[in-house]
């Protein structure tokens, strides 16, 4: 057991390789994701060209603004479950039964990989909410820079709920790792009717 912290990329294809080792081919798909941007390039395509000509620009500065505060919400909402997951994981005896299980990287992975998600959304916002500012945008770009910043708002969306119930997962694991404990000794605690040569 190595005292660095499991790097990103390796721990995401070790959770690939051992989920596809369950389900086969489906765990490369990702379909909320696919879900997510079919939805927003329906939204993207079916929206009237005049979004992003000039007169319209308010408009479309309006509904970027909106899209980068709500962005902006779930990152601090999911940091908030985020911070309560961290608490779960750092209790003593449950964060070395954790990691003496390997189970530890697996939190830490699926936490990184939701703010990774959060992050994205809002910079894709900050770039949406840019691009409406130029006047030589294509409409093509206009409308694919549209349809992922909401594939990524989606996604994040999504990603919220995950971390609210992963944080609920954890904390009741946690609980029922307390309750089963087998009752023992506590660190250098012994009780005194099992002192011998004294």
């Amino acid at each position: 057991m190595s005292d660095q912290r499991p790097k990103f990329l390796p721990s995401f294809l070790d959770a690939i390789k051992a989920e596809s080792e369950i389900t086969g081919w489906r765990a490369v798909v990702p379909y909320v994701g696919l879900t997510c941007a079919a939805l927003s390039a329906a939204v993207a395509y079916f929206l009237p060209a005049a979004l992003w000509s000039e007169p319209k620009q308010e408009i479309a500065t309006i509904v970027y603004s909106g899209i980068l505060t709500f962005d902006g919400l779930i990152l601090a909402l999911g940091w908030s479950a985020y911070s309560r997951i961290y608490d779960v994981l750092l209790r003593g005896d449950f964060g070395q039964y954790l990691m003496k299980n390997n189970l530890l990287k697996d939190y830490i992975l699926q936490v990184t990989f939701m703010h990774i998600i959060q992050i994205a959304a809002v910079v894709m916002a900050v770039a949406g909410l840019l691009s409406v500012l130029s006047a030589v945008m294509p409409l093509w770009l206009g409308r694919a820079i549209f349809g992922a910043t909401v594939t990524l708002m989606l996604y994040a969306i999504k990603q919220s709920a995950d971390a609210v119930t992963a944080m609920n997962d954890l904390v009741w694991q946690s609980a029922f790792f307390e309750a089963n404990r087998p009752p023992g000794n506590s660190g250098n605690v012994t009780p005194i009717g099992e002192r011998r040569g004294g």
